[in-house]
């Protein structure tokens, strides 16, 4: 069978990518994340300067909406551009809503106009940036740079909170911390256009299209990459469900929700990084399995605490592990299955990033639902269900890739 040109090259591509290259991109993706993750701040700052609750929601929300609007067309937009100035792009369209955060306090228009370039800025860098990794390096590298990616990533959103209020607390204004963001922003930029000249004298796979087409998508849906598409999905769900109402959780358990986030950060942090060189020794599915084991324990943990904290804590870390781990080795899965079925790996990890972005923000909707008709517990057992419902779409992938071959 005749390879197709996405990966005709694949055996000629590196194993490795510099760390004078990688090393820039990451701190650069780290950067932009904490940008992104300030926006949990957002409701604090806005008030300082006498804006309410309703405002805030408001701008949270213009940014997503934007976020799955512009997920939508950021294919269209690399097509026109060039791949990594598209990248480099959306980070100076982060900076800027920052800048607009920070201006807040002249008119609450610029957090309205923050809140627009946040959501475009992000969705175009988080749906765009796995792509450029996967260009460079070859198939068995791709889990470690996408599990690289991610943990640069979490570790942005994880810090971004914590290091916006203590800053805060030393400058005095809440709202001029993010003058404080976007230098950090701006930086990441820079470091994202180093690394991506460096890049762009790399080998590389040369990809005919990135847009999303009906025809592109429905073709991702045909192929075995909808298996790891619709996991991604539900998994994005439950992790919205848990994090969105963690407050109720901890409140029935006598706990505070500021350990649950803070051990998932680290925890989740920490295995990113640890496992990344190591992970693409093993086979995707069975990796997959262990971490959704690992995610339903960490579930079924929290479901039967009454309020012991070290069981808090442990049930946690091993929610932290199973779903922190499962984005970039869902995300791996898709690339593999496009190369050996020969669809396009650009179109299926977009179709795979829309999927998280319906089931982030989608779900807080239904489990709110949910927790008013019943209680907590009824969440944590449907969610249980919906991890459940994950091993079975992962069994059944399994023995149709073991009968196509």
């Amino acid at each position: 069978m005749t390879p197709s040109p996405e990966t005709a090259l694949v055996d000629k591509l590196p194993s490795a990518v510099s760390l004078e290259v990688s090393l820039p991109f990451m701190l650069g993706s780290a950067s932009l994340a904490a940008s992104y993750g300030s926006s949990f701040f957002l409701v604090e700052a806005l008030q300082s300067i006498g804006q309410s609750a309703t405002t805030a929601g408001a701008v949270i929300s213009t940014g997503t909406i934007a976020t799955i609007l512009s997920s939508l067309v950021a294919g269209r937009i690399a097509d026109l551009l060039g791949l990594m100035r598209t990248i480099t792009f959306a980070a100076a369209m982060i900076a800027a809503a920052m800048i607009c955060f920070a201006s807040a306090s002249i008119s609450p228009l610029f957090a309205y106009i923050g809140g627009l370039l946040l959501g475009i800025g992000w969705s175009v860098f988080y749906i765009l940036a796995p792509l450029q990794v996967m260009c460079h390096v070859q198939a068995e590298a791709r889990i470690k740079y996408l599990t690289l990616l991610s943990g640069s990533q979490m570790l942005g959103i994880g810090l971004a909170a914590p290091v916006a209020r203590t800053a805060a607390e030393a400058i005095g204004s809440y709202i001029a911390v993010y003058a404080l963001f976007a230098v950090a922003c701006i930086l990441g930029t820079m470091l994202l256009d180093f690394a991506g000249r460096a890049l762009a004298q790399a080998p590389q796979i040369k990809m005919p299209a990135v847009r999303l087409t009906f025809k592109g998508v429905v073709r991702a849906f045909k192929s075995n990459a909808r298996y790891p598409i619709i996991m991604i999905g539900i998994g994005a769900c439950v992790f919205a469900g848990l994090s969105t109402f963690q407050s109720l959780y901890a409140t029935s358990r006598a706990q505070s929700p500021d350990t649950f986030f803070l051990v998932f950060t680290v925890t989740a942090v920490f295995f990113r990084f640890a496992v990344a060189p190591i992970i693409g020794r093993f086979r995707l599915e069975r990796v997959a399995a262990l971490l959704l084991t690992c995610t339903v324990a960490g579930l079924f943990i929290l479901f039967f605490n009454v309020d012991s904290t070290a069981i808090y804590i442990l049930g946690t870390a091993s929610f932290a592990l199973g779903y922190g781990l499962s984005y970039s080795t869902l995300n791996s899965m898709i690339v593999h299955i496009a190369g050996v079925e020969e669809t396009s790996f650009a179109i299926s990890s977009q179709v795979f990033t829309l999927s998280y972005f319906m089931g982030l923000f989608g779900f807080p909707y239904v489990a709110g639902q949910v927790v008013k008709a019943s209680n907590f517990d009824c969440l944590l057992i449907g969610m249980m269900m919906l991890i459940a419902a994950n091993g079975v779409l992962l069994a059944v992938h399994m023995f149709s890739t073991n009968r196509t071959h």
